[in-house]
């Protein structure tokens, strides 16, 4: 077998004493111990070095030993470094000693007829000051859970297992177990016990080695068996060369001891690798980096030779996934290979993961591709060069795949064969890649290229993701990305290109091709966004030269460029509301929506603005109704409503307008209503009425003309339009005999209505009776009445106001005050150079610019709260 993984180093080659024979040892880092066949324990410290030929060397240190009291080959040794401990199995019993002076511990457990002992192999002992460890009884049904520390054992659990158990491994929260004749799997927290593995001790030797995190080895017949936590295979068995009975595992190989041989498997292929000859081997066990091999008399290490040559050698046989192991470990532990320069490994490791991701990319592994390709920090025009013209013309870059070995394929063609799905997948995979290097320092200096690469991909795969790569911040080159836009007709994404680099007639040139149906592009969102990025623009020119096309097309949508401008836009003449009426003059609807964000939304306060809205309201009313003909005069369409009811609204609330040019305009017509309100803002209040009435014989409409019209007056001028509209309604009118007898009283008896009352009396008919008025009469009275009893109220407020300010003026007067030229402010300490001075309450007197507050003593800070305390 021509592939060599391990070769054999001696670590100790005699033992201090020839009586003893090794049954078992236990390392951690340089730390060696020895259990013996007399019940001996013995101490070395191993330093591992390199031979100038590059071989891997060992030197030993004896330093103690120890001899226990039992006379038994010892079985086991566990070591837990964090406590400084050993625990030592010898016929059963197990002994704690100090691991760096080999001297006894006392305990009070006393622990006997044990078979097996193993830690919890997952847990970071190192990390923890206790240690947990499992104790299978030769005798007892059961496994025992103790916790170590310095110096007690105590016991956490106790489970129980149908036989006799007499080895185990731990991993977590699961046990591994073998009795004579099964392997069990023991959960710790359920305690569930399974069985699932048949074993006769008499014809093989049992073995469980802890693999991984919840994966386990175990010897089935000629097979090693993986197996989880549950029981189940996750791999392929290993087939076993002669009768192993101890086995170790070093990634990515696991080596099992026979009495001649020691065979290598690998885990990743689950392959034989390599024989190595070891007569009269005993113990083997694998500890941190290292693989210790003993025989009864000598401690040897199975140390991993050059590792490149080993991943070389899987790469030439086509091994991908495992040479890609071996060369992680190449990096990773750099003292086990010949070359010193750490840079050169490294970019010997980059070299093999690029070869291994253009090796799953001829396979279509996708992730595995783009995981090797980010791991090796590849250059990504590597990649992008398997498709012709992705990178921009100006681009220097040069693949030299081929050169390096990475590949032998020369472009996307030869890779896909010609298959569409192939490519379409292949496309997604580089999109996805370059997606990722484009957030990394990878793209440092090479975005041109990356961002080129990129958006040609979109346009090649039509991606929804085109449109927002182009509108967000990119460094593609625009003649080679427009030329690809062209190619595959992303017109829109053209456009938006155009935009990004400030060619923004460009943009709108295609834009407006696209809506007259001259170009063809689905993902164009239509006349909507041209006119919205009109609105944004701030270049006038080009917004006067287009807004005409867009205000052609729909005036409405196009009336939104002036009324959504941006607000920190420079002005100009383009931009005053007088320039864009004249622009917008030819397009009614758009005129209208303007005028109506100058009036409402901007609120300008200018007679022509709101004038000629209201005279574009009324024309269009009349409009509406010349269109409808008779229809008008029966029965108002919407149109027509909406219509009358935005002029009504213009007329009521603004007072800007020219009233007489719009009354001239309405007067011939029947818009009454429209009529009456020009009225009001004329004060020709009876005129109204004498519309809302008798023509419209809309009598609430009356009433609340007089009450929209009397807001915010005085009392008299309510009284005076209430009483028109009474006077009104009991006014016959030319063909009508009868006066509006229902109407009076309902206006009589309106809470809101305000009358004198001598003036109704007045006008009311002397036909009727005082019944008929009654509750009119009782409200009016008890409104003056009201009224007269607030009077006198507010004259009595007013008297006592009066009399405290005449209290303050004598009580100011009552003592003189004289200033001469002696007398000093008590605030600046300055004399009065004025007659002018200010007096305190207090007695302290100041000039009056010293007086700040009138209530607010300057010099001692009092306050005086009522007017009565000031001067």
């Amino acid at each position: 077998m021509s592939f060599k993984a391990f070769e054999l180093v001696p670590v100790v080659e005699q033992l201090p004493t020839e009586r003893a024979k090794v049954e078992c040892i236990e390392a951690y880092e340089e730390n060696l111990y020895i259990g013996t066949s007399d019940c001996c324990v013995i101490y070395y410290v191993i330093r591992q070095g390199v031979s100038p030929t590059g071989k891997i060397t060992f030197q030993c240190q004896f330093k103690k030993t120890r001899q226990l009291e039992h006379k038994k080959p010892i079985e086991k040794i566990v070591v837990c470094s964090t406590l400084s401990r050993l625990l030592v199995l010898c016929s059963g019993n197990v002994t704690v000693l100090n691991s760096v002076t080999l001297e006894k511990i006392s305990i009070s457990t006393k622990l006997k007829a044990i078979s097996d002992i193993c830690p919890n192999e997952s847990l970071d002992e190192h990390a923890h000051l206790s240690y947990e460890v499992c104790f299978a009884s030769a005798k007892k049904k059961s496994v025992s859970i103790y916790t170590l520390t310095e110096d007690r054992l105590i016991l956490s659990k106790e489970l129980s297992v149908p036989e006799p158990i007499a080895k185990l491994r731990r991993d977590g929260q699961a046990i591994c177990m073998a009795s004579q004749s099964l392997y069990y799997l023991l959960d710790v927290d359920t305690g569930q016990c399974t069985s699932f593995i048949r074993l006769d001790c008499e014809v093989e030797a049992a073995f469980i080695q802890r693999v991984g995190a919840g994966e386990f080895l175990l010897r089935a017949s000629d097979l090693g068996v993986f197996t989880d936590k549950h029981g189940e295979a996750k791999r392929t068995p290993l087939r076993l060369v002669g009768q192993p009975f101890q086995v170790a595992y070093h990634f990515p190989y696991v080596l099992a001891l026979c009495y001649d041989q020691v065979h290598v498997y690998s885990v990743l292929t689950e392959e034989h690798k390599q024989t190595v000859s070891f007569q009269g081997g005993c113990a083997l066990g694998s500890y941190g980096k290292r693989v210790l091999i003993a025989s009864h008399r000598q401690i040897y290490s199975l140390a991993m030779i050059d590792l490149e040559q080993q991943v070389q050698h899987l790469f030439n046989e086509a091994h991908v996934t495992e040479a890609l192991f071996l060369a992680q470990v190449s990096l990773v532990d750099g003292d086990n290979l010949t070359p010193s320069n750490s840079q050169r490994r490294s970019k010997q490791l980059q070299r093999y993961q690029q070869q291994a991701g253009f090796a799953y990319l001829s396979q279509f592994q996708f992730e595995e591709a783009g995981e090797q390709f980010h791991d090796s920090s590849m250059d990504f025009r590597e990649l992008v060069t398997l498709f012709p013209g992705l990178l921009p013309k100006s681009s220097t870059f040069r693949s030299n795949a081929s050169d390096r070995g990475l590949h032998q394929f020369g472009d996307v063609t030869t890779l896909t064969k010609g298959d569409p799905d192939k490519l379409k997948k292949l496309q997604e995979f580089v999109v996805s890649y370059l997606e990722e290097v484009r957030l990394t320092a990878a793209a440092h200096g090479k975005r041109d290229d990356l961002d080129t690469a990129l958006l040609k991909l979109y346009a090649m795969a039509n991606s929804g993701q085109l449109l927002g790569f182009i509108g967000a911040e990119n460094s593609a080159k625009v003649e080679d990305s427009a030329d690809a836009l062209r190619e595959f007709k992303r017109f829109h994404a053209l456009g938006l290109l155009y935009c990004f680099h400030n060619m923004a007639e460009k943009a709108l040139e295609i834009w407006v091709k696209l809506n007259d149906g001259d170009l063809v592009d689905p993902s164009h969102p239509g006349m909507e966004y041209v006119v919205e990025f009109l609105a944004s623009l701030t270049d006038h020119q080009l917004v006067a030269k287009f807004a005409s096309w867009a205000l052609q097309k729909d005036q409405v949508l196009a009336a939104t460029i002036f009324t959504h401008r941006p607000h920190t836009e420079p002005s100009s003449e383009f931009t005053r509301p007088d320039s864009v009426l004249d622009y917008l003059n030819k397009y009614t609807i758009a005129l209208r929506i303007y005028l109506e964000h100058l009036v409402f939304t901007k609120k300008l306060e200018k007679e022509k603005y709101h004038t000629h809205l209201a005279v574009l309201y009324l024309d269009e009313v009349l409009e509406i109704q010349e269109s409808q003909g008779d229809t008008a005069a029966t029965e108002e369409s919407q149109k027509l409503k909406d219509a009358r009811h935005r002029l009504c609204r213009m007329l009521e609330t603004s007072s800007l307008y020219r009233v007489t040019l719009l009354l001239g305009k309405i007067q011939d017509t029947s818009l009454y209503n429209e009529c009456a309100i020009l009225y009001g803002k004329l004060e020709q209040h009876e005129k109204a009425l004498q519309l809302l009435v008798h023509r419209l014989k809309d009598y609430p409409a009356a009433q609340r003309y007089c009450i929209v019209n009397s807001a915010d007056r005085d009392v008299r001028y309510r009284q005076k339009l209430f009483l028109a509209l009474l006077t009104v309604y009991l006014t016959p009118v030319a063909g009508q005999g009868q006066l509006l007898v229902v109407q009076a009283m309902d206006l009589l008896n309106c809470s809101e209505a305000e009358f004198d009352v001598s003036q109704v009396l007045q006008i009311l008919p002397e036909t009727w009776s005082i019944s008929l008025i009654s509750n009119f009469l009782c409200r009016s009275i008890r409104r003056s009445m009201s009224q007269a009893r607030a009077s006198r109220l507010q004259h009595s407020l007013a008297r006592g106001e009066a009399l405290q300010v005449k209290q303050t003026f004598i009580r100011a007067h009552a003592r003189p005050l004289v200033i001469t030229e002696d007398r000093l402010c008590d605030a600046c300490q300055r004399p009065f150079n004025d007659a002018a001075f200010v007096r305190y309450p207090n007695g302290v007197v100041t000039h009056l610019h010293c007086s700040r507050r009138k209530d607010l003593c300057p010099v001692t800070g009092k306050a005086f709260g009522s007017k009565q305390d000031s001067t």
